[in-house]
């Protein structure tokens, strides 16, 4: 179902007005890129999705029906994308990790380095996954889609989708904690929340 306060974006889109296509892009382009990066890990990759997800958009506006939100058509749009992708060109060498800390006044060096360093092996973690369980992991909690539009981007039941994730991050879990336990003495590991 549409958001109310995506109607008049809406309404303006059927109509052509392309101010209204640019507002969609700046309302939506950060999310949609965001998605792609965590999905690809390589920041061009990304924004060629991202464009191409825009495109796609734009082109498939007038059969846009309202029976999701903007943003749910919009990551269902940028999900197909990707597999599209997949498909053509299997990922070809390592995915490149990019970490970049802004050193922020105030703040401990030593808990910027472990939270660094925490969210490396989070993304080793999740690069180890298959496809289909990182896809879940990143749109539910890094993304923040809710089950009911993660359903709808995947285009699978929800009690599907709440299943597949569960057991995702069970898996995600279990690569964590072997990781931990690999260096770190197992009384000493303590994982606590994932995301």
């Amino acid at each position: 179902m549409t958001k109310p306060e995506d109607q008049r974006l809406l309404d303006n889109l059927h109509a052509g007005r392309s101010e209204a296509f640019a507002e969609l892009v700046r309302s939506h382009y950060q999310a949609v890129y965001r998605f792609l990066l965590h999905m690809t890990r390589d920041i061009p990759r990304a924004e060629d999705l991202t464009q191409d997800t825009f495109a796609a958009a734009w082109e498939r506006i007038a059969t846009f029906r309202g029976r999701s939100t903007l943003t749910t058509w919009l990551h269902r749009i940028a999900y197909t994308k990707f597999i599209d992708g997949q498909r053509s060109q299997r990922r070809a060498a390592s995915l490149q990790e990019r970490a970049t800390t802004t050193p922020f006044s105030g703040v401990d060096p030593l808990e910027t380095a472990m939270a660094v360093d925490e969210a490396r092996r989070l993304y080793q973690a999740l690069d180890q996954l298959d496809a289909a369980d990182r896809t879940l992991l990143v749109l539910h909690y890094l993304q923040g889609l809710s089950y009911r539009e993660m359903s709808s981007v995947l285009d699978e039941p929800t009690g599907t989708v709440k299943w597949r994730t569960r057991e995702a991050m069970n898996c995600l879990r279990i690569l964590l904690i072997n990781e931990v336990s690999d260096h770190v003495a197992p009384e000493t590991a303590n994982l606590g929340p994932i995301f």
